[in-house]
């Protein structure tokens, strides 16, 4: 198979993984498969490259190191693992998150992956915004009812990078990206985090197109976005301001089941995290392992134990998930692969374009900290 037919087999896979819960695909017998098919071919994909030993030296250092500690993590998830759940938190969750980083190998080839581009343009997002206007109008309730909102505005989250390269497209192209990213904030308005990233992306875009792409001003936002989550993290932890309780419905007036969707749903899940590492004598610098899980007293689903402690093994917030499996090392290697990337992008690079996803880079380190369930799908496939 060749290397273009092979990325597009990916792609196809992991859009079906981004949909699997309006489609109710079962995870055992479905989903997990296809997150290790994804597995496989990122492995041939990977091994058929020849461009990762030209990397800067520094971040070729932070990859393979994160790759090693991701290895003893793992190791590490295994050995402590007392049951079923622990088992497959390791081999069905952990494992796959750590493969998202072989990712790194479509853009170092990105030259060659312009087809999956043109089909997105050309097909997905056309064909995603018509059936979503005719749901809209024609069967409003059903189309809520059953979440097919869900369905279009995660099949379409590469919006983004679209926006970022507006200031390059053609006139018509343009127009399109435009009217696109305003009706999939309309089609899901409750979707806070997509419209926090397709407002920044267009922020970016107007920054660049107002102001040029100043090394100085990049850099300072990249300092910008690394001080305030770690800022609010710190006046979260000691009460003084929880930014989670401005980002709600608390504040927003309005009642019913919106006030319901826009509550506040991070505080607690920080709160329930941490002191489950605390209750479990987890060690903060190493986290708990791949097995890790956290206590809940708040969640009865399918993520959450059968077993004794009400464990459950995934937060909605990547930054979470990895500081109760790998501890801070693990936050600092991810925090280092965005920065590092981002830098070299903003100073190393005479792209225009690069220097806007290197942006995108720094605006990832705020949602680390808001959502990026770290799994297989289409936002990651777009890193």
């Amino acid at each position: 198979m060749t290397y273009p037919k092979t990325v597009l087999l990916l792609f196809f896979t992991v859009s079906l993984i981004t949909i699997r819960i309006p489609l109710n695909l079962n995870p055992l017998f479905i989903v997990h498969p296809l997150n290790y098919l994804c597995i496989i071919i990122l492995i041939i994909i990977t091994k058929k490259d020849t461009e990762f030993k030209n990397l800067f030296p520094k971040f070729k250092k932070i990859i393979i190191t994160y790759w090693l500690y991701s290895i003893f993590i793992t190791v590490l998830g295994l050995v402590l693992s007392e049951n079923y759940w622990d088992y497959k938190n390791v081999l069905f969750y952990y494992i796959p998150s750590v493969f998202i980083s072989l990712t790194i190998f479509l853009g170092i080839r990105f030259e060659e992956n312009l087809d999956i581009l043109k089909f997105l343009m050309n097909i997905i997002f056309p064909i995603t915004t018509i059936i979503g206007i005719l749901l809209y109008i024609i069967f409003n309730e059903f189309f809520y009812k059953n979440d097919y909102d869900f369905l279009i505005t995660r099949l379409t989250i590469p919006i983004f990078f679209f926006v970022l390269a507006f200031p390059f497209l053609t006139r018509k192209n343009k127009i399109l990206i435009l009217f696109f990213s305003i009706f999939y904030i309309f089609i899901d308005p409750l979707w806070r985090t997509n419209i926090l990233r397709i407002a920044a992306c267009w922020t970016f875009v107007f920054i660049y197109l107002t102001f040029g792409l100043n090394k100085k001003l990049l850099n300072m936002i990249g300092i910008i976005t690394l001080i305030i989550p770690l800022t609010f993290l710190y006046t979260g932890y000691t009460g003084k301001l929880d930014i989670f309780e401005y980002y709600s419905s608390e504040n927003s007036g309005l009642t019913g089941t919106k006030r319901k969707q826009l509550s506040n749903t991070r505080t607690f899940l920080y709160v329930e995290v941490i002191d489950s590492m605390k209750n479990k004598d987890n060690s903060l610098l190493f986290g708990g392992g791949a097995s890790n899980g956290y206590q809940t007293n708040y969640f009865n689903d399918a993520n959450v134990s059968l077993y004794s402690n009400q464990e459950r093994y995934r937060a909605e917030a990547a930054f979470l998930n990895t500081l109760n499996r790998s501890g801070l090392i693990g936050v600092l290697l991810e925090m280092l692969i965005l920065f590092f990337a981002a830098y070299y992008a903003i100073n190393k690079s005479n792209n225009d374009f690069c220097k806007l996803l290197a942006l995108y880079l720094y605006l990832s380190f705020i949602l680390y900290f808001l959502e990026l369930p770290q799994e297989l799908n289409l936002g990651y496939f777009f890193y």
